[in-house]
């Protein structure tokens, strides 16, 4: 007993000792079952977890770059908006021109002006151009890049053959690296899963942020604009990828979140000058990937059946259950 009193005395610290050692294998049977369990939990409430994340990094890593490249939209669309305005004021130039004392130094300045216009848009986009094609290859290397799209029918109309599924390409980065960029960018953070193909006309099939049988009440748009991944900046388009069968273009103006695949041709409907509806006529729809895997699971599509009017809704949306970068 008296020996037992003389080693406590000897080693006051014994104790404290013996709880730090408790208290440090109890944290560690909690680091190791948390270990363990983690896999399980982020299996179960992947989308979430995993979008929250991976949407918080990109908007940190994004604000630069897309304050950038909106005042650079602010500045040619008020160039463009220029350039139409000298237009009207050259065209009523030349016919002043016509008459006897017309107006030639008119004429030349604002042909001047409007060629300096011009030259600032195309500044505009090409340094747009440069800072995407910079951070593609930063974020998903040089390409070619490959996008598989998971696709499920709706039960009430399933169209024959068994493709659910299709692999797209997109368009070489020095051709459109805005474009391509802006819809790696959605597929990386998994906007386009849970959204729909929900138009079915002769020339396309057209997805977009709508649900569909398997998520009905959702609101799919809401992550699109938290991204700041709706709408191209500009109408980005390049005369050697054109819009042929099988590619895939952004539709609108400005174009997107919709995107279509093209059933037929669209060179010349949707390339430059194709969309007269529209106040740049002269615009065209980007054009940023073309199928090369899966023909069947767009043709399957393109066999749906539309609601009445000239949309052509889809009377059963065709669920995208991924986009998944390859």
């Amino acid at each position: 007993m008296h020996l037992r009193k003389a080693d406590k005395a000897r080693n006051p610290y014994q104790q404290s000792g013996n709880k730090k050692l408790v208290r440090l294998l109890i944290l560690t049977i909690i680091g190791l079952v948390g270990f363990i369990l983690y896999p399980q939990l982020q299996a179960r409430y992947p989308i979430q977890d995993n979008l929250s994340q991976e949407l918080t990094k990109h908007i940190d890593n994004e604000n630069r770059f897309s304050q950038q490249l909106k005042e650079a939209h602010e500045e040619k669309l008020a160039a463009e908006q220029s350039r139409h305005e000298l237009e009207l004021q050259l065209r009523g130039s030349k016919d002043k021109h016509d008459k006897p004392g017309g107006g030639s130094k008119d004429k030349h300045e604002l042909e001047a002006t409007i060629e300096l216009v011009v030259k600032k848009i195309g500044t505009l986009e090409k340094a747009m151009q440069n800072k995407a094609k910079k951070e593609i290859i930063e974020k998903f290397g040089p390409g070619p890049h490959r996008v598989k799209i998971e696709i499920d029918f709706n039960p009430e109309e399933i169209p024959d053959g068994t493709a659910t599924s299709f692999t797209i390409e997109m368009a070489p980065i020095d051709l459109m690296p805005y474009t391509v960029n802006h819809f790696l960018q959605q597929v990386s953070l998994g906007l386009w899963n849970g959204c729909s193909f929900h138009r079915n006309a002769k020339h396309v099939v057209q997805g977009g942020p709508i649900t569909n049988h398997l998520n009905p009440g959702a609101n799919v748009r809401k992550a699109f604009k938290e991204a700041d991944l709706g709408s191209v900046i500009f109408q980005e388009y390049h005369k050697d990828f054109p819009h042929e069968k099988y590619t895939l273009g952004y539709a609108g103006r400005p174009g997107g979140p919709d995107f279509y695949v093209s059933t037929l041709d669209n060179t010349n409907n949707h390339g430059p000058g194709g969309q007269q509806s529209y106040a740049m006529k002269s615009e065209a729809d980007p054009c940023f990937a073309k199928v090369i895997d899966g023909f069947n699971a767009v043709d399957r599509m393109h066999t749906l059946s539309v609601q009445p009017g000239d949309y052509n809704r889809l009377n059963h949306y065709v669920a995208i259950k991924s986009a998944t970068l390859l």
